[in-house]
């Protein structure tokens, strides 16, 4: 099985969040990669069992600048059988706080993927945000073990596998 972390970071928190994901996904057996979306296009998706995006919130509730070509190619690629997940950071301060991680979740269930986790949205000024992303990124791996034990019911469409994580996010 692969997974694939993708990140788009500005100020460089994205990258370091999306690094303690990828090497939080505890799924024995699996290769996860690690990629910034500058040097990704979409359709490589189709090559991995288990996507993560991570991405900020900028201006007025945007992707950050670097995901805005990858998710208008992300529209033309159909990612059924996938399951995926997406995570961000953002201020509180701000109105359309992480919506970037609204805006991308909704593109993954578009092109068919599965949402395997609630999205996690971090604030800036939390103070524990690598704890709190380690536990949400366990938390995948989890999920994706129990499902990859079972036999997924093609009719289930793009229900989540997972609880609400209960991380107040």
């Amino acid at each position: 099985m692969r997974a694939i972390v993708i990140y788009g970071s500005t100020t460089g928190l994205t990258e370091k969040l999306s690094q303690s994901v990828a090497t939080s996904l505890l799924i024995p057996g699996w290769y996860v990669c690690h990629k910034n979306v500058k040097d990704t296009h979409a359709a490589e998706l189709n090559g991995y069992d288990l996507i993560v995006m991570g991405c900020s919130t900028w201006g007025h509730g945007e992707l950050q600048e670097d995901f805005i070509p990858f998710e208008g190619e992300l529209r033309g690629v159909s990612l059924k059988g996938k399951k995926a997940s997406v995570f961000g950071a953002g201020s509180k301060s701000y109105p359309h706080f992480c919506a970037a991680v609204d805006i991308l979740e909704q593109s993954l269930k578009d092109c068919g993927a599965q949402i395997v986790s609630t999205p996690l949205k971090i604030d800036e000024g939390y103070e524990a945000p690598f704890q709190k992303i380690a536990v949400w990124a366990k938390d995948i791996s989890e999920t994706m073990s129990r499902s990859s034990l079972r036999t997924d019911d093609p009719g289930k469409g793009q229900e989540s596998l997972a609880p609400d994580l209960g991380l107040g996010v």
